[in-house]
């Protein structure tokens, strides 16, 4: 039987935009798929008609009415529909969310984002907008920044493996994960820093860390690691140039910090991912 299909794309800025319209269909993203195609880019699926069902790090969930769901391209998956859908897939540079994100692997994919209410409900609309419009480059560029921001901000609101955020607290948490985002080579950066920069105190930093069961170190360290698995992933850097770029100034503790957060060294997950 033939697979009755529709399809557009665009770029969007750093984002990639697609329109998709498709009978029954199954995906599977296996590991020899990965080894052939590297790329670790996340994939926001948000389903505009019927239901879909994914599954992702030994999770499944049920995406229909407007959710969204995340998919780590750089983790095998399987996605499946057993009807006739619609969604809206936005493709994301991995290591711009997962810097925004800690454990964005580990906690995030393989779960449905509630359209219902919330955060979570504008960005699914938000991105459903985005994919029927056509903007210049210029325009298009810092919105989709934007987009990128909105999207790491919602999520930390869902309080994924936590408990949801109120409001004003997830606006700090995204501003602490903004900074640290953006500063992950500086091996100069202190916490200190980082409250500073995100316009809080310390204090206030770190009793917004302890409410999600967590240090400030952690998201720092947290941060620097997933983007450490990004380039180690997807380029041929070498590990003493992958630790420099993600804030280290000696090796060994970076080893160290990656072996105590992934279980394995750098060397060896680089050899498990290829």
């Amino acid at each position: 039987m033939a697979l009755d299909a529709e399809w557009g794309g665009r770029p969007f800025g750093d984002l990639h935009v697609s329109t998709i319209r498709c009978d029954e269909q199954t995906v599977i993203r296996s590991p020899a798929m990965i080894r052939s195609d590297s790329c670790a880019d996340v994939l926001v699926c948000v389903v505009t008609d019927g239901v879909v069902q994914i599954e992702q790090a030994g999770r499944q969930a049920v995406v229909a009415d407007g959710a969204f769901a995340l998919l780590d391209l750089g983790a095998p998956f399987v996605f499946h529909s057993p009807s006739t859908f619609g969604q809206v897939v936005v493709r994301v540079p991995g290591e711009r969310v997962a810097a925004r994100i800690p454990g964005l692997a580990d906690r995030c994919t393989g779960r449905a984002f509630d359209a219902g209410a919330g955060s979570t409900a504008i960005v699914g609309r938000l991105l459903t907008d985005i994919a029927g419009q056509d903007l210049p480059t210029a325009t298009a560029a810092p919105f989709a920044a934007s987009v990128i921001e909105m999207l790491s901000a919602a999520v930390l609101d869902a309080g994924v493996g936590n408990e949801p955020l109120d409001g004003h607290r997830a606006q700090d948490m995204a501003r602490v994960q903004r900074v640290i985002a953006d500063h992950l080579h500086d091996a100069d950066l202190t916490l200190p820093d980082v409250a500073h920069l995100s316009g809080m105190s310390l204090r206030a930093v770190q009793k917004l860390a302890k409410g999600v069961g967590a240090t400030p170190s952690d998201w720092l360290y947290g941060a620097r690691i997933e983007r450490a698995k990004h380039l180690l992933r997807t380029t041929g850097d070498p590990v003493s140039v992958i630790c420099e770029q993600v804030g280290f100034r000696d090796l060994s503790h970076f080893g160290r910090v990656f072996r105590r957060q992934t279980g394995t060294s750098p060397g060896r997950y680089r050899a498990q991912e290829m």
